[in-house]
């Protein structure tokens, strides 16, 4: 191939062709946040736990803007070990080596949001897990699988985190992985300061500064703030510093400077820093600054790892750094592409972020738990049905509950789509059991009766979300309302919703009506009332209405204000097996309606010979397990078995034209 460098072409083919992005490698933590703003660490009362450390916010932050990235780390034999792997798997994070040490504990940080400037920070970590990373944890054929690898400099403190990461840029240069160097300085890592000083940013330190130069040769992209250049380039003029770091390597450096953005300095370093490329930053009113750094390293590797100009880079760098700073915590305010992309289209003017209820919308909605897309729900949330049964010695509602979550645990492992709800009176020994070992738990939250909706023991439904597991999905029957209980009744669907969106859960609310036209037309109708309140659930309990031209309005009217929506669950509604198995069948096909919600029509008949004592355990299993077979089999008679991530886009149906 006259003309053309082969060992060149061959290096772009195997940078494009591996199969992740990014591994970022080093500090992996818990963050504990402290949840009242404008209070001392020591005024704190209540806490928010998240993933922390840079390379692990990183992660995050790139997998959420879609890059294919893993992580390098060790994490404590633990309970926070074990909740930093299961978050990062669920945010697609390749965890293969992410390395449970049963001789060390997960590092910890408390921080606390004293104002907009103050954020307290207390690390522990003597002796953590990911201090102890070694060489041994990963593979040269694991580094050589991305096309880039991601250190930081707070393992630079001790002897064998430092030999680590030399092990670890060494695989990478001889896999021809690109190797970026995120200084991530912090003063109390190295003793300079008290323990109590987290957030001090810059201490002189000629110890700090060799020991960041000791690979600096060998990088392809060096981040860092101006307190960071500064101790990497053993200068506190910030073009001296840039001057002495280029005369180490001939990487690209990038400085961020926050709220003023960035610049990218790709060769010489100019006599000033605005003659580098500059990239603005966008003018928001900032609510947390800690995760701003690695946030707007996110973004900016959004664009850098898929050879976007420097321009761009920059653009999505900074964009994602504003948007972090306007939410609480590091990792959990990253921005997925779907955000990052609406700010850059239409969000720029809006400086107040925090506020914005559709960017709010937008994020808790792209950032949810996966979950099946098809869902077969055992409903056994009812109450009133069951207490006026004869109930023998020894057998109880609660016991029945309790059955009920046996046989679908046992269900579960054969069908992740099988799913539970239960109350939170005869159920939660039922929920209890289950915990978080089946994908799909629903949680009934309000008092049985007509309208005005009222929650149980009346009291707020914040009060009761304070203490239930945020993978519940709060369930909600919404009962028929009139002139004279509307206004209170709407009230109280705002407060849900908004405590839902506060805890980051997710909500369903269920209609019942009658299989008629006009009832079909009337859900319809009540479901968009619902929306326009502003209150956009995750899903829709409804019944399995017969009117196919209904359908067509129901969900239009779903995804016109809720185009999030996850979708549509039917209802049994009390109508025989066989009656709801040839309206699930003649539904199933529908592109919103993921699966079924089913209880007495399930399980009235064998609950009432097994509260009775005519029925033993295993009897009362297989009729359960029969009748939920045979709507699974009436559901996948007529094709409903496909999947979406949000169903209104699956669907195609898109939002009506708006006067």
């Amino acid at each position: 191939m006259h003309g053309i460098d082969t060992n060149h072409c061959v290096e772009i083919f195997m940078i494009h062709s591996r199969p992740l992005d990014l591994i970022t490698m080093g500090r992996t933590i818990v963050d504990v946040y402290g949840d009242q703003v404008g209070a001392r660490l020591e005024d704190v009362s209540s806490f928010s736990r998240y993933v922390g450390g840079c390379p692990a916010n990183i992660a995050i932050g790139t997998a959420r803007l879609g890059l294919r990235v893993g992580l390098i780390t060790r994490v404590g034999d633990d309970h926070n070990g074990r909740f930093l792997r299961e978050s990062l798997e669920r945010e697609g994070v390749d965890t293969r080596h992410v390395v449970p040490d049963s001789q060390r504990l997960t590092a910890v940080a408390f921080l606390g949001i004293r104002n907009k400037d103050s954020f307290p920070l207390l690390h522990y970590r003597e002796n953590c897990a990911d201090m102890a990373i070694a060489p041994g944890d990963y593979t040269e054929e694991y580094i050589g699988s991305a096309h880039a690898l991601l250190v930081s400099g707070s393992h630079l403190t001790t002897d064998a985190a430092t030999a680590n990461i030399g092990s670890a840029v060494e695989r990478a240069k001889a896999r021809g992985t690109k190797v970026i160097f995120d200084i991530d300085y912090r003063p109390v890592f190295w003793g300079l300061v008290s323990r109590d000083g987290g957030e001090s940013r810059y201490v002189d330190s000629s110890r700090a500064t060799e020991a960041t130069r000791r690979f600096m040769s060998r990088f392809d992209l060096v981040v860092g703030t101006e307190e960071e250049i500064h101790i990497a380039g053993g200068d506190i003029d910030t073009i001296k510093a840039l001057k002495a770091i280029r005369r180490l390597t001939a990487a690209p450096i990038v400085l961020k400077r926050g709220a003023a953005g960035c610049v990218v300095f790709p060769g010489d370093i100019p006599s000033r820093v605005e003659d580098g490329v500059v990239g603005p930053g966008f003018p928001v009113e900032v609510f947390n600054v800690v995760g701003a750094g690695d946030g707007f390293l996110s973004g900016f590797l959004s664009g850098w790892l898929r050879d976007m100009p420097w321009a761009e880079c920059c653009r999505r760098g900074n964009a994602t750094g504003a948007l972090v700073v306007s939410r609480h915590g590091c990792s959990p305010a990253s921005p997925t592409t779907q955000e990052l992309d609406w700010f850059l289209r239409e969000g720029q003017n809006d400086h107040a972020l925090h506020r914005s209820e559709y960017l709010a919308y937008l994020h808790r909605t792209t950032t949810r738990r996966p979950r099946p897309s098809t869902v077969f729900v055992m409903a056994a949330d009812h109450v009133a049905p069951f207490e006026g049964l004869p109930c023998a010695q020894g057998r109880s509602i609660a016991g029945l509950k309790r059955l009920v979550a046996e046989v679908a645990l046992r269900m579960a492992r054969q069908r992740p789509e099988v799913g539970v709800l239960f109350d939170d009176e005869a159920g939660e020994d039922a929920l209890h059991r289950i915990g978080a070992d089946i994908a799909w738990v629903g949680r009934k939250i309000e008092r049985t009766g007509p309208a005005p909706l009222r929650f149980q023991d009346d009291l707020p439904a914040a009060v009761h979300l304070a203490h239930w597991p945020r993978h519940h999905i709060v369930k909600c029957l919404v009962p028929l309302d009139d002139e004279e209980s509307r206004t209170l009744q709407e009230e109280r669907l705002r407060e849900l919703y908004a405590a839902t969106s506060m805890y980051g859960m997710e909500l369903l609310l269920e209609l019942v009506h009658p299989d008629t036209v006009q009832d079909a037309r009337a859900a319809e109708r009540r479901i968009r009332s619902i929306q326009a309140l502003g209150v956009k659930p995750d899903w829709w309990k409804l019944p399995a209405f017969s009117d196919t031209s209904a359908w067509d309005a129901i969900e239009q009217a779903i995804c016109n204000d809720n185009p999030m929506c996850r979708g549509i669950l039917l209802l049994g509604g009390g109508r025989s097996p066989e009656e709801l198995a040839k309206a699930i069948a003649a539904t199933s096909g529908r592109p919103l309606v993921r699966g079924f919600a089913v209880g007495r029509t399930l399980f009235m008949a064998p609950a009432t010979a097994w509260l009775a004592g005519k029925m033993e355990d295993d009897a009362f299993e297989q009729s359960l397990v029969a009748g939920f077979e045979a709507l699974v089999a009436a559901w996948n008679s007529n094709g409903g078995e496909g999947e979406a991530r949000h169903a209104c886009a699956a669907a195609g149906i898109v939002q009506e034209e708006r006067a």
